[in-house]
């Protein structure tokens, strides 16, 4: 059995102009010097948009510029995987360039990892006790091929193994509406196949909790967004369960976190999440960028 980290990163949205967020080298350096077993890129890297017009040329630039981003972690030998987000995949240009800017993922992380499926798509990879999915999942919707791949990588893979999942669209919504459907297939099929967490992007906020079906329950994290470029407020609903004046509490963990006074955005902005994998069991810590250093969100 093996004691290792992972981090996951998400909604970087580099500029249209091809300009990288302030905050992200920030993160960038900080992740390098906790010396992660590997990092991997969430969805939402880029800022396309349906009707931006954005050429390949202009696609590409964008691409360029977050892998350079990310050089100090490959140059510190830390492997970096990827999904799509809506953001990376709405035109036909966008899917191209997503597809051309990590078209050798799987000869990158060769020394490391051997995917299986259809990187960079939807894949997974073994890490020791680990099983870890990656889903291509980009609306509130399981397309068929990803649903196909999932039943066939669930019967190839071990079945001691610590089965996590991650995905760029998250089950349920914490500042929106939640396709029950969606929820529903995906919630199910990870639980009845021993997934026992399933991470997502999207909503620029973070947040955990346990979310129950027929078979079981599963753990559900939302990582936020690894530069603050702009940020979704809990909807009144969520807020008026899980909060009070200017303070809420996740309700996985019971983690207090500051709101933005009168206003329901939370105040810790830069995030990411890391993941301890240790003797077959995982825990999640959610970080957050403050004065250049990541330290843990919400409230001491």
């Amino acid at each position: 059995m093996s004691n290792f980290s992972f981090a996951i990163v998400s909604d970087v949205h580099i500029f249209a102009s091809g300009g990288v967020p302030t905050n992200f080298p920030k993160v960038v350096s900080q992740l390098a010097s906790l010396s992660p077993r590997f990092v991997v890129v969430s969805g939402d890297a880029t800022s396309g948009n349906p009707d931006d017009g954005a050429s390949r040329d202009k696609v590409a630039l964008w691409w360029r510029a977050f892998r350079g981003a990310m050089q100090p972690l490959t140059d510190a030998g830390i492997p970096v995987i990827a999904i799509a987000g809506n953001h990376d995949y709405y035109t036909q240009a966008q899917r191209d360039g997503y597809q051309a800017a990590w078209a050798s993922l799987s000869e990158e992380v060769s020394g490391d990892f051997i995917l299986s499926g259809k990187p960079p798509l939807y894949y997974s990879l073994q890490v020791d006790e680990l099983h870890l999915l990656l889903l291509h999942v980009v609306d509130q919707d399981l397309p068929r091929e990803v649903r196909d791949f999932m039943q066939k990588d669930s019967a190839q893979a071990p079945s001691d193994a610590l089965r996590l999942c991650i995905g760029h669209v998250p089950l349920v919504s914490m500042m929106g509406r939640t396709n029950e459907s969606y929820r529903d297939e995906l919630g199910k099929l990870l639980v009845q196949q021993g997934y026992s967490a399933f991470f997502a992007g999207h909503e620029h906020l973070v947040w955990e909790q346990e979310l129950s079906f027929a078979d079981g329950n599963l753990h559900h994290i939302h990582v936020g967004t690894a530069s603050g470029t702009y940020h979704f407020p809990l909807s009144r609903s969520t807020y008026d369960k899980n909060c009070s004046g200017n303070e809420g509490t996740l309700p996985y963990s019971g983690r207090r976190f500051a709101l933005d006074p009168g206003t329901r955005q939370q105040a810790d902005k830069v995030n990411v999440c890391m993941v301890q994998v240790s003797d077959g069991t995982y825990s999640v810590e959610n970080l957050t960028l403050r004065s250049g250093e990541l330290v843990p969100f919400g409230i001491d």
